[in-house]
This record gives structure tokens, C-alpha cells and sequence, in this order.
């Protein structure tokens, strides 16, 4: 079996204690293995009770953590792992392990990254000026038997799309434009009960031309409606809605410049971690339009203050990923809103980005 990741992969380390935003602080609920459970169980009094007694079990009958206060409850307040400091790293949960790191397995292949949630994660994706690159090993794992038809051409389908989006001749507007209609040229073949053919030319869908206030607007909308993790988040959503006719779109891309790059980097991370399970799910197009609404974003945060450093870029990342990519329920929102949305359609995110 094949091994594959970015090459920034093998950099990241926790920055613990140094996280800004601690991961065991983010009020998610976070799921422990039943493994993790029978260990705890196998412990003396009185660590097994104090243990077991932090853990509660949701509607499926699966086991968590109950925060208390937003965050974890064995959290020092050093912002280290008090079961990692007692227990050792071996013995906390799954999750907890192999967090922000995430993989996804297909009939040849298992596929590694890290997640845009992580601060640490966020700065190792976007602050390379240079094009995102993939670094592939052999293991010894058994392959998959069981046949996966659409995976082998929509694997051949997203280096085209990786390639699409990295070629920096073009303006990054129009390589997203391209994109997309490659992207849409493999879901219609999908639909139709046909194979994609890797070597099929964009899909010529009209485009029609729209105001990106008109998109922006259709967006935010969306986002509003959505579940938060932290108050600061859904009124920064708020206020950006309410001051849309504002923002200077094309103003803030001049002065990001070669920075572009750092929304490149969304892109094909967004490609590398969602594109290729169209082949269990048959959805190609979803997922791969969140980066516009990270690009208002930052175009906001240029708006108010007139700068927009890595850091910032980072930071914005981060916290759209936390509040809306790691929320199934979020992400169901948004799948919704491009679906029935006409600002949000096809033709008029087209005409958004070839206008």
C-alpha cells in the first residue's frame, strides 16, 4: 500500500503549552475509544473512578469527555494533558492522538495530512511560498481487495486539479474558475452513471455574471445560520454581512500580491483531504468553494485595520475551520446552501470568478 502527504506533513509538532488556542479548549465533544475506555477501567482506585466518572455516553451510545467549562476536564493549567502526564502518551484516546493529523484510506493507498483547525497545522499549509508537493512511500499493508471504480479516475482527475490551481501564469480567480469546471465535468459523468475521464476538457457551463456582493452576501447568509463554537466568531460573520458594501474585493487582492499563494494552498489543501471521497459518495463538487468565504474574511480584516500579515491569514484559517470544516452539522449547512441557493449555483460563482 501506498503512503501519501504533503510534503509539510512530517514537520508539525504540537506546540502544546505554546498553542494559543488549545485544542482541549475548543468546547468540541470529543469521542473516546472503547479501548481507551477498558483501559481506564482496568485502573486502581481511586484513579479508575475519577477517571471514568469525566466520561459521559451521547445518543449512539458512544463515549466522551463532558467538558467542563469549554474545555476538557484533565487539562493542567500549564495547557498540558494531565492523562498524558499520569498515564503517558500510549494510553489517552484515539482522537486525542492522533489529532489534528487526519487519514483516509482508499483501495491502494492511505492518504495523511494535518488539519487547517491546528494553528501550528495552519502555518506549516499556507506559509510556504512555494507550491504545495506530495511525497509518496510503499508499506507493507495489505491493499484493499473490494473494487472502488471511481477511485482510480477521479485520483487521475485531482492531479489535473492540483495542477490546475498551482499554475501560477494565470490569475488565481480563473484557476479556481477552471477548476471548478473541471470538477464539474467529473460529477456530471458521475450523475449520468459513467466513469469520469480524467482526460476531459472543462465543462462549458454559461457563466453569469454576478456582483461578488450578491455571492458574499449568499454566503454570509449561510454561515449565519450555522452552530458557533465561540461568540467572537459569529459577530465577526455578523458585522462583515452588515458592512458587505464596504469591502473592496479586487482592492485586497491587489495588495495581497504574491500572497495569493496562501489562498492557492487552501485550495489544494481542500483537494487533498475531500476531493477523493467523491469516490464512496459520488459528490465531486462540494467542500472546494470554502476558501471564498476565507478570502471575505481576510478581506475584512484588511478593510478595518489596512494590514493583513501571515499571521492574520492564519489566524482566520484556523478559526473558520474550527467553527465551520470539524462541524458535521456546519458542513451540512453549507452543502445545502450550494445546492439550493441560486446566488450560491454553479454559473453564478462562475461569473463571480471570470468576470
Amino acid at each position: 500500500m501506498t503512503v501519501t502527504m504533503p510534503g509539510y506533513y512530517e514537520q508539525f509538532r504540537c506546540l502544546a503549552s505554546a498553542c494559543r488556542d488549545n485544542c482541549c479548549r475548543t468546547g468540541w465533544e470529543i469521542v473516546v475509544d472503547e479501548g481507551t475506555v477498558d483501559y481506564d477501567r482496568s485502573l486502581p482506585e481511586p484513579q479508575r473512578s475519577r477517571i471514568l466518572s469525566a466520561l459521559g455516553r451521547d445518543g449512539e451510545g458512544d463515549a466522551f469527555l463532558r467538558p467542563e467549562n469549554g474545555q476538557c476536564p484533565f487539562l493542567t493549567e500549564q495547557g498540558l494533558c494531565g492523562l498524558v502526564l499520569e498515564l503517558g502518551e500510549e494510553h489517552i484516546g484515539e482522537i486525542c492522538a492522533l489529532h489534528p493529523r487526519y487519514r483516509e484510506w482508499f483501495p491502494d493507498r492511505m492518504e495523511i495530512g494535518v488539519g487547517l483547525c491546528c494553528e501550528e497545522a495552519a502555518r506549516l499549509i499556507l506559509s510556504d511560498p512555494e507550491p504545495c508537493e506530495f511525497v509518496s512511500y510503499l508499506t507493507d499493508a495489505e491493499e484493499d481487495e473490494e473494487p472502488l471504480p471511481l477511485y482510480p479516475p477521479l485520483l487521475a482527475f485531482r492531479d489535473r486539479l492540483f495542477e490546475t490551481v498551482q499554475d501560477r501564469t494565470r490569475p488565481l480567480t480563473l484557476r479556481w474558475a477552471e477548476a471548478l469546471r473541471l470538477t464539474r465535468t467529473a460529477q456530471r459523468a458521475m450523475n449520468e452513471n459513467r466513469l469520469p475521464d480524467p482526460e476531459a476538457g472543462p465543462d462549458d457551463l454559461a457563466a453569469v455574471p454576478t456582483p461578488w456582493q450578491t455571492v458574499l452576501a449568499a454566503l454570509l447568509d449561510a454561515h449565519l445560520e450555522m452552530e458557533t463554537l465561540e461568540p467572537t466568531w459569529g459577530r465577526t460573520l455578523a458585522e462583515l454581512r452588515e458592512n458587505l458594501e464596504t469591502l473592496d474585493w479586487n482592492s485586497f487582492f491587489a495588495a495581497l500580491g504574491e500572497r495569493a499563494y496562501e489562498y492557492e494552498h487552501l485550495t489544494v489543501y481542500l483537494m487533498f483531504r475531500y476531493f477523493l471521497k467523491a469516490s464512496f459518495d459520488g459528490d465531486a463538487l462540494g467542500r472546494l468553494e470554502q476558501t471564498v468565504t476565507i478570502a471575505a474574511l481576510g478581506a475584512w480584516q484588511w478593510r478595518q485595520t489596512g494590514r493583513f500579515s501571515l499571521a492574520d491569514q492564519i489566524e482566520v484559517a484556523r478559526q473558520y475551520s474550527k467553527e465551520v470544516e470539524y462541524s458535521d452539522d456546519n458542513m451540512e449547512t453549507l452543502a445545502e446552501a450550494f445546492l439550493f441557493e441560486e446566488a450560491l449555483s454553479l454559473p453564478h460563482l462562475l461569473g463571480l470568478l471570470e468576470g
